[in-house]
């Protein structure tokens, strides 16, 4: 099976994304016919969480872009597209006591590999690709298409 595009979304740079992005992945998983997704939602609750606390996606008119494909019929990969920084993502060990800085170290642990790559203008895209199951019979079509919550925002299937 080669890959397949499952679907993006295009959400601004504020908190209440993480969610709604967490729903649109979930929705276009269950219609591609994955059932092993809560991985998946919580790379994506990672992934863009640190895209708006450490890009420019984080500042007012930043957004944050979440593509899902389908590596074959039991791996997803998800990528965050943010609005760049003067940093690369890295994983990191934090203290007992620390309240941040463990959201790589757990996408590294759910998923199978993860990367970076850097795109012009300055973006850059965060990947994980992780198991998700045997896909369900008969859904071998193409792309779906989900709503943003929020009006005017680009969704693309």
């Amino acid at each position: 099976m080669e890959e397949r595009f499952l679907g993006e979304v295009v959400l601004p740079g504020v908190a209440q994304s993480v969610a709604v992005a967490r729903h649109c992945v979930g929705a276009m998983l269950a219609a591609a016919g994955h059932r092993v997704v809560e991985d998946v939602r919580l790379i994506v609750s990672e992934l863009i969480t640190n895209a708006l606390i450490h890009t420019a996606s984080g500042l007012h008119g930043g957004v944050v872009t979440v593509e899902v494909v389908a590596v074959d019929a039991e791996i997803v990969r998800v990528e965050v597209t943010d609005d760049g920084a003067d940093t690369v993502p890295r994983a990191r060990v934090s203290g007992g006591d620390d309240c941040h800085g463990r959201g790589l170290w757990l996408v590294e642990q759910v998923s199978l590999r993860w990367g970076v790559r850097l795109l012009g203008a300055g973006q850059r895209a965060v990947w994980a690709e992780t198991f998700t199951g045997q896909a369900a019979p008969g859904c071998a079509g193409e792309g779906v298409t989900v709503g943003a919550a929020y009006t005017g925002h680009e969704v693309r299937g």
